[in-house]
């Protein structure tokens, strides 16, 4: 018996091993892919991420004299907080080791790593940098309220701040609730949408570094420095959307009487088919202008109190 159990745990080791660095490349090639077919074009293969990758890792870095070392210390600062987040962050139903992964801490990670991407885009001293970095703290302090609303709810519910228990399935309080973690599950993909500066917040194919967040804040970087930046960012589209996936799955009281296998086969397959949507949303929208996006950020916003409303109701 006890042989079984290890042998589980083995392959549970493995497979989120495998998912956790396999699976954030493959997410950037199925956006492409999706979006290339959408435009009637055959596009790149879904594997072309990680060949990107290693020919950046093989290439001459150019650095600016003028950078200080924030510069060259960001992309390994932000690739070593999404780590411990991936192992915090409830992303998929399968973790091999079972850390308490509180919410406060989880976004404070988050915040870490806007705030050392936003002092390597000002370090380098171009001025495109100082437009994305401004952007993207604008664009963070209207749509952290969402993200905090919408988890803190299932929290209210749950009795405890440590998300690892509010994902369990075990949890009864929130078992009862679909209409919450379909509510909470839609909230923060659009938050998603803006933390990742993908349409229609922004255009992360775009040329025009006027109109960039994300792209604008790593134009200095090259090499190997950019091909950790850029697996870091592959991996946060991996965590957000993990997240509000986990929520959706949440709201189909299937998952919750159904088998661990079932459940992880479902979130590696809900991310990719996410992923998939969010390029179905890049090819049909259009970039909002600057001034519209306060309007668009409303509706995360608008989700995240409703499943404020429905934990007040539910305590009262």
């Amino acid at each position: 018996m006890s042989g079984n159990l290890n042998t589980d745990s083995i392959l549970e080791t493995l497979a989120f091993v495998a998912t956790l660095f396999l699976l954030p490349p493959f997410l950037v090639g199925v956006i492409r892919k999706t979006k290339a077919r959408m435009q009637n074009r055959i596009g790149a293969p879904y594997t072309q991420p990680y060949f990107d990758l290693l020919k950046l890792f093989n290439k001459n870095e150019t650095i600016s004299k003028h950078t200080s070392w924030m510069f060259r210390s960001t992309a390994a600062f932000n690739f070593a907080f999404l780590l411990v987040l991936a192992f915090l962050a409830p992303w998929t139903s399968f973790h091999p080791i079972q850390i308490n992964g509180d919410l406060f801490l989880i976004l404070y990670l988050f915040g870490l790593c806007r705030f050392f991407t936003v002092l390597s885009a000002l370090d380098a001293g171009s001025a495109f940098g100082g437009f994305g970095a401004s952007r993207e703290v604008t664009l963070a302090l209207l749509v952290e309220p969402a993200v905090i609303m919408c988890l803190a709810s299932l929290g209210v519910i749950a009795q405890t701040s440590n998300l690892t228990e509010v994902f369990n399935y075990t949890n009864v309080n929130l078992s009862t609730q679909p209409a919450l973690w379909f509510l909470a599950g839609t909230g923060l993909f659009l938050a998603s949408l803006v933390e990742l500066s993908r349409m229609p917040a922004d255009d992360p194919t775009t040329h025009l570094e006027l109109t960039m967040v994300h792209e604008a804040m790593i134009l200095e970087n090259s090499a190997s420095n950019l091909a950790l930046t850029e697996y870091s960012h592959c991996l946060k589209i991996l965590i957000l959307l993990g997240i509000s996936c986990q929520c959706l799955l949440h709201a189909c009281p299937f998952f919750w009487h159904t088998t661990a296998l079932i459940r992880g086969i479902a979130s590696v397959l809900s991310i990719v088919l996410m992923a998939g949507f969010v390029a179905l949303i890049e090819s049909l929208a259009v970039k909002l202008r600057w001034t519209k996006l306060p309007e668009f950020i409303a509706y995360s916003v608008a989700m995240s109190i409703f499943c404020v409303l429905i934990a007040l109701g539910k305590n009262l």
